[in-house]
């Protein structure tokens, strides 16, 4: 093999300084990205940090709150439909009670999507505005578990009657020893 030439020396360290440079930058690029990936995690976890610290702040309050509900959360055989039976009866009697036109659109046991059991009764009411705010107003008592989770008020045909498409739920706890 024969020797370089100073030209070829001069491409040959060209080359490499340009190889050197090029790598160096894509390197660097690499770097940066990776960096900044890292600094967004870390404020992502301070944030976390930050939050959960609040929350073990908090955990007399919330332990008062979890007593709560053991005392007063409604217990429910999930094996039976005697208290889901018993909800939709007493949405549909507490509604003519209010003076409504009752039409029961759907309701039942829903599957389980946490500690709780939810039954609901989905439904079609008819009436005065003045008795739909009183059956309302029954069906919301803090103690009942009970939660309107979707309401749809419209004017009916007849004023000054309204037709409401509501969606009534409530929550019980599993009785110990049957799953959810």
């Amino acid at each position: 093999m024969r020797a370089l030439t100073s030209k070829e020396k001069n491409l040959l360290i060209g080359l490499l300084g340009a190889l050197f440079v090029l790598l160096n930058v894509v390197g660097l690029q690499t770097f940066l990205n990776r960096q900044r990936v890292l600094q967004s995690n870390i404020v992502k976890l301070e944030a976390s940090l930050a939050e959960s610290r609040g929350i073990l702040m908090q955990e007399k309050f919330w332990e008062e709150r979890a007593s709560w509900l053991d005392k007063n959360q409604p217990v429910d055989d999930t094996l039976s439909i005697e208290d889901d039976t018993k909800f939709t009866e007493f949405v549909e009697t507490s509604a003519k009670n209010s003076g409504l036109e009752y039409t029961r659109k759907g309701g039942g046991p829903l599957p389980p999507s946490g500690p709780y059991a939810e039954v609901y009764d989905a439904s079609q009411v008819k009436g005065t505005m003045n008795s739909l705010i009183k059956w309302l107003v029954e069906l919301q008592k803090p103690k009942a578990f009970r939660a309107i989770k979707q309401l749809r008020i419209k004017s009916a045909p007849e004023p000054p009657n309204v037709i409401c498409d509501i969606e009534v739920a409530r929550w019980f706890r599993p009785v110990e020893g049957s799953e959810l």
